[in-house]
């Protein structure tokens, strides 16, 4: 919106973006898709080094099989299309937040990709530190 002044507001929800092969694929897509499966609570989806890692929060008891994988990604392929495939699927305890409830993508994505801890993410700002802590040690 471009206000009387003429200075320019943008407005709108800004996710991180995962770019495959030229496309760009929303996460939120990816998130609707895995967690509709019985067998996941949550989500996380990051794009290191052109490879798309989605980690994954099961419900109580279960483990991440190969069955469960395949199953995961002909959900993507069927619902979004290849491009949204995961390359690496890893089960975690839990999905990292902030006190917002917004999934942590850019603070994991940066220290995975060699960033120290204390530049990616004010921790003290994480609801669940612990949950950070066993997505990156993964």
């Amino acid at each position: 919106m471009v206000t009387d002044r003429g200075t320019v507001i943008i407005s709108g929800r800004s996710d991180s973006t995962i770019k495959r092969k030229g496309i760009r694929i929303g996460t939120l897509d990816i998130y609707k898709v895995v967690e509709s499966l019985p067998e996941v609570v949550g989500s996380l989806a990051v794009e290191v080094k052109n490879k798309l890692i989605l980690f994954v929060a099961l419900r109580p008891g279960l483990q991440l099989t190969e069955e469960l994988r395949r199953k995961i990604n002909d959900a993507l392929r069927s619902q979004l299309g290849p491009y949204y495939i995961a390359d690496y699927i890893i089960q975690v305890p839990d999905i990292p937040m902030t006190r917002n409830y917004k999934k942590l993508e850019v603070p994991i994505k940066k220290v995975l990709m060699g960033w120290p801890i204390d530049k990616a993410v004010n921790i003290n700002a994480v609801l669940n530190p612990e949950a950070f802590y066993a997505v990156i040690e993964r």
